[in-house]
């Protein structure tokens, strides 16, 4: 932003959007600390409303480690743990639309194929970098007139 144009800002975007769907997902996590399991947690549903996201994701991870009987291959996420969270696309066989994990989500899981890589780009680095844009008044992405592209 500082030696370039708005113009190669926009191709950078774009060019960080692709890298990012090639990326295996631990690498585009977000990396977070647990504290509120048990605060959150709801026998009945799993989690309370209003647990925070990566809190939710931790304990659906735990839920299905225990449902799928997956004690004896992985360890449930315990508080103060430093954990990974990814947003995943839905519907997918969880039917949520986040799980957390502590060096890889398990494959019984059956979820890496929904990892949501347009929301991980939009949480990560898109959203920050946008509020920079708005006080700088630089455009975020291309939009269209009637007459074309406008940058």
């Amino acid at each position: 932003m500082i030696r370039e144009t708005n113009d190669d800002l926009l191709k950078f975007i774009s060019k960080i959007k692709k890298e990012t769907k090639l990326q295996p997902y631990d690498n585009i996590s977000f990396p977070k600390g647990v504290n509120g399991l048990s605060k959150y947690a709801s026998p009945a549903t799993i989690y309370t409303k209003g647990t925070p996201i990566h809190v939710r994701g931790s304990l659906l991870f735990n839920y299905y480690v225990k449902e799928l009987d997956l004690d004896h291959k992985h360890a449930k996420i315990q508080e103060g743990e430093k954990i990974k969270y990814v947003y995943l696309k839905t519907p997918n066989s969880i039917n949520e639309n986040v799980i957390a994990y502590i060096g890889k989500i398990p494959d019984e899981f059956g979820i890496q194929k929904y990892i949501d890589y347009n929301t991980q780009f939009e949480k990560a680095f898109f959203e920050p970098l946008k509020k920079c844009l708005d006080a700088i008044g630089w455009k975020s992405q291309q939009t269209m007139s009637l007459m074309g592209f406008i940058k």
